[in-house]
Order: structure tokens, then sequence, then C-alpha cells
């Protein structure tokens, strides 16, 4: 049996760097917002596009046996 979350999905460049499943999308997109945010403030136009790091919720389906799902 699957569960509908939303995978926050944490990119620097071109490589995916991290995944964390939320249940609600609220949660996940405060974090996507907070890191995107971060990011905006510590690196200017000036660095390459290797060092930019992009966060996004997306929704997927996940077997909850196996996969951790946070609540907050």
């Amino acid at each position: 049996m699957t569960q509908l979350v939303f995978a926050l999905v944490v990119t620097v460049g071109a490589q995916t760097a991290s995944v964390e499943h939320w249940s609600g999308i609220e949660r996940c997109l405060w974090y996507a917002k907070q890191l995107n945010s971060q990011h905006h403030h510590i690196y200017n136009k000036h660095h390459p596009k290797e060092d930019v790091v992009h966060a996004k919720c997306i929704p997927v389906r996940v077997d909850p046996n196996v996969t951790q799902i946070f609540d907050r």
C-alpha cells in the first residue's frame, strides 16, 4: 500500500543533494522557502551555476513501511 506525500528535493547545481518526505504540503513548502531564501542571501550572481541550491516540493507515492515520512 502506498501513501501520497510530498518530497522536498534539494539540488545543488544539477545534482540532487537530498530528498525528504513530508506528510503535508504546508511544512514541505515552508522548508523549501527557507532553503531557497537562505541561498539567495548567501550566494550572489557571481557564483557559478554548480553552486546554485534549489529546493522544491513534488507529490510522490511511497511505501510508508520503508520510507521515513516527517510530520513536523
